[in-house]
């Protein structure tokens, strides 16, 4: 496949991906929280379905339920935030939300121990076959890598940027979608500079035993995208310059090696690619590996540094 065309089908593929990411996320509420629970359910069967390659048994099904209730403290906490706020964004939290918030990070540690409990117990039906050790931390690295990094992206969904920044005469899409927006433009222009400038003029290996085709070249087109694209969106939403270099900066460092870190994954279960849902480009973890990794940076950042700076 060329270089166009491959370009070209990644454009089909994302404008598919983003419209109905960014169609539910508009709506919000229980639509945007079907969506999350979908991209992550998919996500993690892809997961541990991979993990079959090197005879791993993961107890995917208790990964599913402990995912989902993940996902479902994270909805019920930043709706009760947001009817505490005056404000449609989680962040601006009145006393019942942050009490709210504290109730939802006690019970999702609970969720995490059960599943460490869970998978344990299920290691009982073995009877000598496989690795236990293996079964259990990969069961419960699915649930953290995909399920508690993926409960970031509907928090981020209603961290208002505009009004956070003073911005009041943002209309009511960049409200709603502005901080992902900045996220997913961010990291998709990493990406997209980092393939083509890789493709073309990349000489130097970045990281050849993990990732044969990555380049510094392309690494650094990718740092400089991520910087260019935040500060486009940063500066429509209101974001001070300041701040939007910083996070294209973040988002373009970290999010590249959240996607080598992919990598790592995939050279040790032996696979190109955790699945064939979209074609060349791979499955959902194949699309949105860097994005998992960025958003609880994004979202931590306005908290402390918006809501609660020091």
């Amino acid at each position: 496949m060329s270089l166009l065309r491959k370009l070209l089908y990644r454009a089909v593929v994302g404008a598919a991906l983003l419209a109905v990411l960014f169609g539910s996320a508009y709506i919000g509420g229980w639509p945007w929280f079907a969506c999350v629970s979908a991209l992550a359910l998919i996500a993690l069967n892809e997961y541990y379905s991979a993990l079959q390659h090197a005879k791993i048994r993961a107890d995917r099904y208790l990964g599913w339920l402990c995912t989902l209730m993940l996902l479902l403290l994270t909805q019920l906490g930043e709706g009760i935030g947001r009817l505490a706020g005056p404000q449609d964004t989680a962040l601006e939290y009145g006393g019942v939300g942050v009490l709210a918030t504290a109730h939802v990070l006690q019970l999702s540690v609970f969720v995490l121990l059960l599943c460490v409990a869970g998978t344990l117990v299920s290691q009982f039906k073995l009877h000598g076959e496989g690795s236990a050790v293996a079964n259990t931390a990969t069961t419960v690295f699915g649930v953290v890598y995909i399920g508690l990094l993926l409960s970031f992206l509907i928090r981020a969904r209603y961290v208002d940027i505009p009004v956070l920044v003073g911005n009041e005469g943002a209309s009511i899409v960049l409200q709603r979608l502005g901080a992902l927006v900045l996220i997913i433009v961010a990291i998709w222009s990493c990406d997209t500079a980092a393939f083509v400038c890789g493709s073309l003029f990349g000489r130097h290996k970045l990281a050849p035993t993990v990732s044969p085709n990555k380049t510094i070249e392309g690494a650094v087109a990718g740092l400089i995208a991520a910087i260019a694209g935040s500060l486009v969106v940063g500066l429509t939403l209101g974001l001070p310059a300041y701040d939007s270099l910083v996070l294209g900066a973040v988002m373009g460092i970290v999010g590249q090696v959240g996607d080598l870190g992919k990598s790592v994954l995939k050279r040790d279960l032996g696979i190109k690619d955790f699945s064939s849902l979209f074609g060349p480009h791979g499955g959902v973890l194949d699309r949105f590996d860097a994005v998992l990794v960025c958003l609880p940076l994004l979202y931590w950042y306005f908290w402390f540094f918006w809501i609660h700076p020091p």
